[in-house]
């Protein structure tokens, strides 16, 4: 995630705000992968628009900083494809990572309702 983040804060502008935004996605994304490994679910309707948002989110996280950390791999010399593959490799850990997360929390709270 700190890969993410600083790949996209380097594209930003030399200004607090600019990259305060440039942040935003990935902690976006955290954060929502967080709220869902954490909260059970009690309704599936719920559950399946949590799901949605969730890869809503997910999906407008990895546009933006697909593009922000290739601009910057382009701009600090990566060249012959490895400014595309770049992105993905960071991307694709916080997506590993994410499910594991909501794996994790899901065996935790299965373990938790057999010893209840």
């Amino acid at each position: 995630m700190a890969a993410s983040i600083a790949g996209n804060v380097l594209h930003a502008r030399d200004d607090l705000v600019s990259q305060i935004i440039s942040a935003w996605s990935p902690l976006a994304l955290l954060l929502t992968v967080e709220l869902i490994s954490r909260v059970p679910v009690h309704r599936r309707l719920l559950a399946a628009v949590r799901w949605a948002a969730t890869a809503l989110i997910a999906g407008i996280a990895a546009w933006v900083s697909y593009f922000h950390m290739a601009a910057v791999a382009s701009r600090y010399g990566e060249t012959g494809g490895a400014q595309y593959l770049l992105p993905l490799s960071v991307d694709g850990l916080v997506v590993v990572a994410s499910i594991c997360l909501v794996e994790l929390g899901g065996r935790l709270a299965a373990a938790g309702a057999a010893r209840s």
